[in-house]
């Protein structure tokens, strides 16, 4: 019953989970909708394909798709190739033929953005071992003409877009203000109450992942409880960011999109409403931007 709208299935699967099981789980627990989330170049018809074997063949009705390139070092330094192959994965993502029509009915550009933590000269030398989501780079301009790219591209083709952005604010919204497109999420928010004001404003949507479930502390949990009665009801969604960011109390665990439920907990109570209520909001708000128009 619980929708989540930003999931990385194969890179659960990467870890060890079993990939059909899950599915078979989500599916007894009547998920209303999942976006299945792309990073790299041409990865689209790969975890099309992943999710069709764990599947049987029939691609669940809930689960849609992104195609997207994250902000890695690799595909700044060779961006030109990189958006080569996700216009061609967009492409994909909007012919009829690619997908049965049930999963067609919502898309996205995503996810893409700019990334401070790995990226810069904070953080370039981060990740050298293989840990994390690095190696980053220093060429930070590279950094947000590929964002600038994915930003047109979504344009070109009226696609809501879901950004990633680390330690970036003022640079990503920099880019949006550039291109001028205005449609979309800012996915696994980190920033704060006058941040949001300025994405809100510009009429972004923003999701909440599993960390709103980590505070111990009141001043903590105060913090995300203005955050959360601060996005207008309308704009708000929620996400797994699966394998990553897994809610309290399995932090330490793969998260997966089954775990969500503990994440609409604890936002509907510092919303003051039932977690059976804000499912249906999160779904139709989903539905509402991610819809192929």
């Amino acid at each position: 019953m619980y929708a989540d709208t930003h999931a990385h299935l194969s890179h659960i699967a990467d870890r060890g989970e079993d990939l059909a099981a899950l599915l078979r789980r989500l599916a007894e627990d009547s998920v209303p909708f999942l976006l299945d989330i792309g990073t790299k170049p041409g990865d689209l018809v790969f975890r099309r394909d992943r999710i069709l074997e764990a599947s049987g063949g029939v691609l669940p009705s809930f689960i849609h798709f992104s195609a997207g390139l994250w902000p890695d070092g690799a595909v700044i330094a060779d961006r030109d190739n990189a958006m080569k192959a996700l216009n061609a994965d967009l492409d994909l993502l909007m012919d009829e033929g690619f997908l049965p029509e049930d999963n067609r009915l919502y898309q996205a550009l995503g996810e893409c953005g700019l990334d401070r933590y790995w990226n810069g000269p904070s953080g370039a030398e981060r990740g050298q071992d293989g840990s994390g989501d690095g190696p980053g780079t220093l060429d930070t301009g590279g950094e947000e003409e590929l964002f600038a790219f994915q930003l047109e591209a979504a344009r070109a083709r009226n696609l809501p877009v879901i950004v990633h952005s680390r330690d970036a604010f003022d640079a990503t919204l920099g880019c949006i203000r550039s291109v001028g497109w205005d449609r979309g999420v800012i996915h696994c928010w980190s920033y704060g109450i006058s941040e949001a004001r300025a994405f809100l404003d510009r009429g972004w949507h923003i999701s909440f992942p599993g960390n709103v479930t980590w505070a111990k502390k009141n001043a903590d949990r105060e913090r995300i409880s203005a955050l959360l009665r601060y996005v207008p009801r309308d704009r708000l969604l929620l996400e797994t960011d699966a394998p990553y960011l897994t809610p309290a109390p399995h932090r330490g665990k793969t998260n997966t999109p089954h775990l969500i439920s503990h994440t609409y907990e604890a936002a509907a109570e510092y919303l003051g409403m039932s977690a059976e209520s804000l499912a249906v909001l999160v779904a139709e708000n989903a539905r509402a931007l991610f819809r192929k128009l």
